[in-house]
């Protein structure tokens, strides 16, 4: 678990991300219910998975070596955890001579189904990004 106020390398570019995100669903609705449009937006899309390579490989690896590391967490972070897996795997049979880093790097740099956060969250952090929170350093 990362410590309290640690901040994640690609914090910029998920918060851009959440922002297409958002105003792709507010242009197309024709009413807005926030917590509806969080919904909507937390299933759109991803331009990939908001996880660190490091902290993948290392879920990954646990998994793979039947470790119940995927029993204490959320399930939105368990759902997604369980696709990268499954792709890891996948990708592993196409490239059996990859190491593990090099399959889980390919797989969370590319295109994710969806946000794999909690609607709440996700509007969360839209707020703090409209309030400026994270240009006056608190989010870096």
């Amino acid at each position: 678990m990362k410590s309290f106020g640690s901040v994640l390398a690609f914090t910029r570019k998920r918060n851009a991300a959440l922002l297409k995100a958002y105003r792709e669903q507010i242009t197309s609705t024709g009413y807005i219910r926030l917590s509806e449009i969080g919904e909507r937006i937390v299933n759109s899309p991803s331009p990939r998975f908001w996880v660190s390579e490091e902290r993948a490989a290392v879920v990954v690896s646990a998994i793979m070596r039947g470790k119940p590391v995927l029993d204490s967490m959320r399930p939105s972070k368990r759902e997604m955890f369980e696709e990268i897996h499954r792709r890891v795997v996948a990708l592993k049979e196409a490239h059996p001579d990859w190491q593990l880093c090099q399959l889980v790097s390919e797989v969370v740099n590319s295109p994710a189904p969806k946000f794999y956060m909690e609607a709440s969250s996700a509007l969360e952090r839209l707020f703090k990004i409209r309030n400026g929170w994270y240009d006056k350093g608190r989010g870096r």
